[in-house]
């Protein structure tokens, strides 16, 4: 089996735009056995080693358990630098969206709240440190079989510790993600990802794109003005607390948006409770079970071949969940 530094290589889990990912065993005394994920970076530009040191300089100083754990960064003798990072049994937010959809499963909203109340923590818990993610999506939030949520994926972080830098005008982002002010190439701060956490809320609770398109341009056009269908006009019955909670962070200028992802996760949890919606990875851990009867290959990167932007029912959508909660249903298209 190959190996890598004082780590075997189990099974490639997934490739990004200038890395691979792998799961990997770390075997010591006493019959240690730890399984992790291991990072590894394509090529040896200056300029991709320079990001790749800078995401894991940035993940070293972030410890929240919604943020997965970098535990070190090395380069083995044959020059090839990876990131030892912690390891999560699931699923990206995207491949739950899409089982859900092909199973006509849909998901209840303690679920859906959770994930995003504790992306909200990770992301408040980076703005704390000066770290902007600037790239918050359902690929880059794992869900695992354990009920953990974990926030992924510092690649193209902003921060001032980063030793390279994105010029103002230049954009940085995934088309159909990014705050109207990114897609501009203005500077941006933590709104940006109040924004993106928004777009996450809004697709996890419909189950529907927030911008749809034709073609990225169609995308980027419909993300500088703001353009996205309110919930309830999508979905009969959609809570309009909970709507306007996922629209005010979607508003396309900064200042209108939710002050900071703190208040976003509390507006949430205030939402649950007044709903009696229990929170907790309890209620995510049964849902994977559920969707993913079998152990995953975790599908850290994956690309977006199956959509989940068709006809929703939300008719047994809190099926199953301790507390009763209002019930919706969709609109036709």
């Amino acid at each position: 089996m190959e190996r890598l530094g004082r780590f075997e290589l189990v099974q490639h889990l997934a490739t990004g735009g200038m890395a691979d990912v792998y799961l990997a065993r770390r075997f010591g005394l006493g019959g240690f056995d730890r399984q992790l994920a291991i990072k590894t970076l394509r090529g040896t530009d200056d300029t991709f080693i320079g990001m790749f040191l800078d995401e894991a300089r940035l993940l070293s100083k972030l410890h929240h358990r919604h943020i997965v754990q970098t535990y070190e960064v090395d380069c083995d003798d044959d020059g090839n630098y990876f990131m030892v990072m912690e390891y999560v049994d699931g699923h990206t937010v995207r491949r739950v969206l899409q089982e859900s959809v092909q199973r006509d499963m849909p998901l209840p909203l303690d679920f859906t709240l959770t994930i995003a109340t504790s992306i909200a923590a990770a992301l408040h818990h980076a703005h704390e440190h000066d770290v902007i993610h600037r790239d918050v999506s359902p690929s880059n939030v794992l869900v695992g079989r354990d009920g953990a949520v974990k926030l992924i994926d510092f690649g193209i972080a902003k921060s001032e510790d980063r030793a390279t830098r994105t010029a103002v005008g230049f954009v940085k982002g995934k088309a159909g993600y990014m705050a109207p002010e990114q897609v501009r190439g203005y500077d941006v701060d933590h709104r940006a990802d109040v924004f993106a956490l928004g777009i996450l809320a809004y697709e996890l609770t419909t189950r529907r794109r927030a911008f749809p398109a034709g073609s990225v341009e169609e995308q980027l056009r419909m993300l500088t003005e703001a353009s996205v269908a309110p919930p309830a006009l999508m979905v009969d019955g959609y809570p309009r607390e909970l709507e306007r909670i996922v629209m005010m962070a979607l508003e396309e200028q900064p200042e209108e948006r939710h002050l900071d992802a703190r208040s976003m996760q509390l507006a949430l949890e205030r939402f649950a409770m007044e709903h009696h919606i229990t929170l907790g990875g309890e209620v995510v851990a049964r849902v994977m079970r559920e969707l993913f009867p079998q152990r995953p290959k975790t599908d850290l990167i994956e690309e977006d071949t199956v959509p989940y932007d068709l006809d929703v029912s939300f008719e047994d959508v809190l099926a199953g969940m301790a507390t009763p909660t209002p019930v919706w249903t969709a609109r036709p298209c």
